[in-house]
């Protein structure tokens, strides 16, 4: 579209050495030297380094440029020579004094560059930063901003209007509870476009009133809560000024109806908007106030380039008692606000009230944000007549309340339309035909009116949003950097969803087979451990009575096991030299033992068991130490205890007799053998669970590997969960039937004794009873005083030694008298080999189970099983598949919100990017400066882009 242009210089023959011709005109010699050639070099000098503060300079109009959206690009061959125009006009002079916030001299000022360059990019900067703040990058960088406050009835309103350039409404309510932000620029024609800025969402407490004491420095909105991310929604466009009013009003009703849809309230089009009368909808909201803004883009001509956020006043007694906490939620708004280190405030403070009574100005002190503060007096025609004015021209000239930007003074009277404004306070302030405006404000005129206010705000805005570019690009893209990486931990749906799928399942497969080969191929050591832990768990004997000579102590549990545990030690001496012991220790002192008959439940001996039969004690001191307790390894390590205690040979011989058939004396029942084996072996049962479940649970942590691995992409995918949820369910299945296979075997194993492997049963009872003959021999030697040799364990010994060792007892027999436990010596011997026959066979079994059974079968049936579970393998697999690359919530909505946030500094980066390249300001736009009496108009041409000013001053021979 093309640009509009408020005024084209025309076409006249001009010298190859001049580009601007100045039209000589009378004016004072104070200014003679103010007009200069920017012709030449301008682009050369300028950038956006050099934006600066100029606090004095008041304008007219700004740039008529249109917005960014609407570039307008000259026709390549276009070869129109290319003309400026400065024509200086004489403007009365008056007398000024110094004004608080003023630059000292015209190099301070922001118009020390060229005016064609201050033109394009000021309003290129003012339009690329009203962009930044609509997308709402301000939640995450911090972006230069002015910020309209006060105090309610300040003249606010009527501020706001006048920098807006439109009749904003000023009903009741309308526009005050909730945060405006205006962004005004020009554009050949008006529009306007209304949004909801969401950052807050509303959740008060169920059930009770909201207090004072729920606003806190922690929860400074309460009851509004403050959301993860910024939500933009566009409202409502507009082309009719008559319709603005009404749009902003449910805009603001939409705002506070946080609970509902705002499509509800748009005029014309929402159910809520065309059904219900709009004051009865504004009484009827869910809260009162709202930290979420409603949003204005207006555009149209003769609009200043200018971005800024009105506040709700602030108050100090609500109508209604219910809303004292609004008083501290207003202010801490305000507050929140002001306190933004690159926010410039305006600080609205009425003429016809106390400066001192202004809640706002003291608020920006305490927050120390003085300096960046200009403070603008309004109600200048409510003046109080005849009055002292000096605090007002205090004030004026920095003085009193002083502010680091100075004063502007206003003057918009009630029932006037803006162009009724304008020309209110060109007679009030520059014609001085107002007789109710003193004669000693006069020297203030450049600090009057809102035109001037406009031209210097808007200054402001784009000189510190040019200083701050830099820093502001740099954490723009910080942020988009760190959206992106977020965003590619959750990809998007992939176009082909069945061979992804398929490809991972694929993969997974193939990852498992190679997993559970590993796992059989070095699980030896668990299988090992569990045979340990039963052979370990044989049932211990203690071969020691008290009607045994002088017995000193009672074997443990581990003594009886000269093949697993350290043994009693004496020093060897001959029978001649037989020496008396003396007592050591009375039954009372002796350790209580401790047994476990059935169930590996401890039970205490009697103390009768543990000592003599005559009572006396005597203890040997050439006994070893006890050995410690043997501590099985992980995860068998809770069974160590299994075994110890088991019985007595007197408890033995008990239960012979109990069991011996009458008549029949001297045969030992097969019920002895049989009851006992079966109950050394009944604690087997929890061994076995516990070597099945580490197993499973071993398995399991490889196949989750190798899910974690194939899946690695889909991992917030819905077939994820799933595909975890079935591999947990086959492994179940395998358990359980496995266990039940292990139960079968454990059955078999405690039914009865039964072997028909009479050799390996006849080792191992070979092998037992010679332990425990030795065993017993020195319990005996040592009870009847002889002082024997260190035991060695008799598995230890080579065969040589065992002869010996044979040879030796039988000599030693003739010293003591026969044993009257050599039946139930036998007995035990019978049971311990049994049982460890036993056990190698069953701990085969239980493996044999588990490695050639179980594994192998969940290696076969893994993939088929997930396929099926999975279901698609079905008729409707389509849908399936779609299915399983479904997601959950939270993590759709986490894209969805990332991608707004990508979407949003994307577009920002662009923004800066294009100002930063000129893209921006390749427009046409005009330029007043009425600074200082001299008025100067600037006609800009439009380029192309890359155009640079070379390109623009071109000399030209052949026509003028």
């Amino acid at each position: 579209m093309a640009s509009r242009r408020v005024r084209r210089a025309p076409l006249r023959q001009t010298s190859p050495q001049a580009s601007i011709r100045v039209k000589p005109e009378p004016m004072p010699n104070s200014y003679a030297n103010s007009v200069t050639d920017f012709g030449t070099n301008g682009d050369d000098a300028m950038d956006e380094t050099q934006f600066h503060q100029s606090p004095k300079a008041g304008r007219g109009n700004r740039s008529n440029a249109p917005a960014p959206s609407e570039r307008t690009v000259e026709s390549e061959h276009t070869t129109d020579p290319i003309f400026r125009e400065v024509r200086a006009r004489t403007v009365v002079a008056t007398t000024t004094v110094p004004v608080a916030g003023s630059p000292r001299n015209m190099d301070e000022s922001f118009f020390h560059t060229s005016f064609q360059d201050i033109g394009k990019k000021l309003k290129a900067c003012n339009d690329t930063l009203g962009e930044l703040q609509q997308l709402g990058v301000s939640h995450d960088v911090q972006l230069p901003e002015l910020v309209l406050v006060g105090d309610q009835s300040a003249g606010k309103s009527s501020l706001m209007s006048g920098l807006a350039n439109l009749d904003l409404p000023r009903s009741e309510g309308a526009c005050t509870r909730c945060p405006l932000h205006i962004r005004v620029s020009r554009n050949a024609e008006w529009s306007c476009r209304v949004w909801l800025r969401k950052e807050y969402s509303y959740g008060p407490t169920p059930n009770r009133p909201i207090h004072e004491s729920d606003v806190t420095k922690h929860d400074p909105f309460f009851p509004w809560r403050k959301l993860p991310s910024t939500a933009v929604l566009e409202f409502k466009s507009m082309h009719d000024k008559s319709e603005i009013e009404e749009v902003l009003r449910w805009a603001q009703i939409a705002i506070l109806n946080d609970d509902k849809p705002p499509v509800l309230f748009v005029p014309g089009r929402g159910s809520i908007a065309l059904n219900t009368p709009i004051d009865k909808a504004a009484e009827e909201t869910l809260a009162k106030f709202s930290p979420n803004v409603v949003s204005l883009e207006i555009k149209g001509p003769d609009l200043p380039d200018l971005s800024f956020y009105d506040m709700p006043g602030i108050f100090q007694n609500p109508a209604d008692a219910n809303d004292e906490y609004l008083v501290n939620v207003v202010r801490n708004l305000s507050s929140a606000y002001i306190q933004h280190p690159s926010a410039i405030i305006i600080c609205a403070m009425p003429m016809n009230s106390d400066a001192e009574n202004s809640a706002t100005f003291g608020l920006t002190r305490r927050l120390q944000a003085k300096d960046r503060t200009i403070g603008v007096l309004t109600k200048a025609d409510l003046l109080p007549d005849g009055g002292n004015h000096t605090q007002w021209l205090e004030i004026m000239k920095g003085q009193a309340h002083s502010t680091g930007l100075g004063y502007f003074i206003t003057s918009r009277p009630q029932g006037k339309d803006l162009d009724e404004l304008k020309k209110w306070e060109e007679r009030m302030f520059e014609d001085e035909s107002v007789d109710k405006w003193p004669g000693a404000f006069h020297a203030f005129v450049d600090r009057c009116g809102v035109e001037r206010l406009k031209a210097f705000l808007s200054e402001r805005l784009g000189e510190e949003f040019a200083k701050s570019l830099p820093n502001i690009k740099h954490k723009v893209k910080y942020h988009l950097d760190k959206v992106t990486r977020q965003l590619a931990n959750l990809p998007e749906l992939p176009h082909n969803v069945e061979l992804e799928i398929q490809t991972c399942l694929n993969s997974f497969a193939d990852t498992a087979r190679l997993k559970i080969d590993e796992f059989a191929a070095r699980i030896n050591s668990l299988p090992t451990n569990f045979r340990d832990c039963l052979l370990n768990s044989k049932p211990k004997f203690t071969l020691k009575d008290r009607t045994d000579t002088q017995v000193v102590d009672l074997i443990d549990d581990d003594e009886s096991d000269a093949a697993s545990v350290g043994t009693a030690a004496t020093s060897f001496v001959t029978p001649s030299k037989r020496r008396n012991t003396a007592p050591v220790a009375t039954p009372s002192n002796k350790r209580t033992r401790t047994d476990y008959p059935l169930n590996g439940t401890p039970h205490a001996v009697k103390p009768e068991e543990a000592g003599f039969a005559n009572g006396n004690n005597f203890g040997s001191p050439h006994l070893a130490p006890r050995s410690q307790k043997q501590c099985y390894p992980e995860p068998f390590t809770e069974f160590s205890d299994i075994g110890r205690g088991f019985r007595t040979l007197r408890q033995v011989k008990e239960e012979i007799q109990a069991k011996m058939k009458a008549g029949m004396p001297s045969i030992i029942p097969p019920e002895v053998y049989n009851d006992l084996a079966m109950e050394a072996i009944r604690p087997w049962n929890r061994p076995t669970s516990v070597y099945l479940r580490e197993v499973i649970r071993q398995l399991a942590a490889e196949l989750d590997t190798a899910l974690n691995q194939s899946l690695e992409n889909l991992k917030k995918r819905f077939i994820y969960t799933e595909a975890k949820r079935h591999l947990k369910s086959c492994l179940d299945e395998h358990w359980e039937t496995t266990q039940k296979d292990l139960d079968a075997l454990y059955s078999d194993e405690s039914e009865r004794v039964m072997t028909y492997n009479t050799e390996a049963f006849d080792q191992c009872l070979k092998s037992e009873r010679a332990v425990l003959t030795q065993f017993r021999h020195h319990m005996r030697m040592v009870g009847a005083g002889y002082a024997q040799k260190t035991l060695v364990p008799w598995d230890v010994l080579t065969e040589e030694k065992q002869a010996q060792e044979v040879k030796r007892r039988e000599q030693e027999q003739t010293k003591l008298k026969p044993d009257d436990f050599e039946r139930e010596v036998e007995v035990v011997a019978y049971v311990r080999g049994y049982y460890k026959l036993a056990a190698l066979r069953y701990s085969d079994a239980v493996t044999q189970r588990i490695v050639c059974r179980m594994i192998p079968a969940i290696r076969r049936q893994l993939r088929n099983y997930l396929d099926n579970k999975l279901g698609v393998r079905g008729s409707n697999s389509a849908s399936v598949y779609e299915k399983l690359m479904d997601e959950d919530a939270a993590t759709a909505n986490k894209r969805e919100m990332l991608k707004s946030e990508q979407a949003k500094f994307i577009q920002a980066l662009q923004s800066i990017e294009d100002l930063e390249s000129g893209k921006l300001s390749d427009t046409a736009s005009v330029i007043e400066y009425g600074g200082g009496g001299m008025q100067t108009e600037i006609v800009l041409p439009r380029r192309e882009s890359d155009a640079t000013m070379e390109n623009d001053v071109h000399y030209d021979n052949d026509e003028a």
